[in-house]
């Protein structure tokens, strides 16, 4: 019975964080991420997607594919929870320009 009563706990405690938007941002300041930092734009995106297609095309196995792509700049003046947000939307730029990539040079080979 002591376990259920822990259960219960941890259940609810999900469930708050649900209803206080903790995955979408959080209601916290420490927590909560700006939006408008975090969107990189179209420019931005082509600039990415120009160091994609260099990483691919070259004959190089690259390691560290979202290490190339980081703004240094601004990621050091961002806070740990920031730079995790960050990291994880350049890895999902990183696999959608990836896709992009060998899309067109299928294209290409097609024509």
């Amino acid at each position: 019975m002591k376990d259920d009563s822990e259960l219960k706990k941890l259940a609810q405690s999900a469930k708050n964080r649900l209803k206080k938007g903790y995955w979408q941002g959080a209601a916290t300041d420490e927590v909560a991420f700006s939006h408008a930092e975090s969107e990189i734009g179209y420019a931005a995106e082509e600039e990415m997607y120009a160091k994609v297609r260099e990483m691919l095309s070259a004959d190089e196995c690259v390691l560290d594919p979202i290490g190339r792509l980081i703004d240094r700049g601004r990621f050091q003046k961002m806070s740990f929870a920031e730079r995790d947000r960050y990291v994880l939307e350049l890895a999902k730029i990183y696999a959608k320009l990836k896709e992009r990539y060998y899309r067109e040079k299928k294209r290409r080979k097609s024509e």
